[in-house]
């Protein structure tokens, strides 16, 4: 069921449309302050116990839905887990943020290209194009694994009570912002455990789906570095099976800056799809015994 929930879920989410609607987090996030405010009265909780106290219910309860679900007809807690998969993807989707980024540009539209190119980075835009082109490939990057492969990953191990973990973490991570408490950097940290081995996994997906020898070069060189391994493989990684290198991108050329990003979406479709396709041979396999 784990393969068939994925597949229809991507291409829901490829041909859907905008899932802004589905996708609001505010009441997780009112949730979140009034849940941290009462946990916070109680002397013996740490950050850690706080943080999963609060995410405990909202998951208990997905589990129990899913349990009851399927028990009750497949196709029940197929379209349940599609759902909780949706929803957990994004929030919004990085193809098509990159594809509306690249179509202002071809347009010579700068101002609605300013605007995707915000949407897409999440914050300020750097003038130069040359900072601003590699800005977006290195989220590109990024943000493929933490929007889309994370949370498949975990569905796959936790069901879909695993891919609403991922997702209310970095949620969670994104409410406390910059606040330094315990329960802030437990959340972090809390994010940074969940990101760690399927970030490893697109890796090897670029890997797979780019050049083999320079992604594994470059993430062996990376692989030392700390607390930033996860975004920093994912980007050496991915660099190096796009065989990019450092002066690549030229200040001014913008056709050969849009051809770099949609060499770097195009490795991600790929690595996409050996991600699916390595669940498809296990689920094969298990089916086969």
């Amino acid at each position: 069921m784990f393969l068939i929930a994925i597949l229809l879920s991507l291409i829901a989410e490829r041909f859907l449309g905008s899932m802004a609607e589905l996708r609001r987090f505010g009441w997780f996030h009112h949730y979140a302050r009034v849940a941290k405010k009462g946990l916070a009265g109680q002397p013996f909780l740490n950050g850690a116990a706080s943080v999963l106290l609060l995410l405990a219910p909202l998951l208990v309860l997905t589990g129990l839905l899913d349990y009851y679900l399927s028990n009750l007809w497949f196709l029940f807690g197929l379209l349940f887990a599609v759902l909780v998969l949706l929803f957990s993807f994004g929030p919004t989707d990085l193809e098509a943020e990159v594809e509306a980024f690249v179509d202002a540009r071809e347009r010579d539209d700068e101002e609605s290209a300013l605007w995707h190119a915000a949407e897409l980075l999440g914050g300020d835009v750097p003038t130069h194009s040359v900072q601003l082109t590699r800005r977006i490939i290195d989220n590109i990057l990024v943000e493929a694994n933490e929007r889309l492969l994370a949370v498949v990953f975990w569905f796959v191990l936790l069901g879909p009570a695993g891919a609403l973990l991922f997702r209310l973490t970095q949620q969670l991570v994104k409410e406390e912002g910059e606040n330094s408490d315990d329960f802030a950097e437990a959340a972090r940290r809390l994010h940074h455990l969940l990101a760690w081995l399927p970030a490893r996994g697109c890796a090897f997906a670029y890997a797979l789906a780019g050049s083999f020898v320079e992604a594994v070069q470059a993430w062996r060189t990376e692989a030392a570095t700390w607390p930033e391994s996860t975004r920093r493989i994912l980007i050496a990684t991915g660099l190096g099976a796009l065989r990019y290198e450092d002066g690549e991108i030229e200040e001014g050329n913008d056709a050969r800056n849009l051809e770099d990003i949609n060499e770097t979406l195009s490795l991600v479709r790929r690595a996409v799809l050996v991600f699916i396709g390595v669940i498809a041979l296990f689920t094969l396999a298990g089916w086969m015994t």
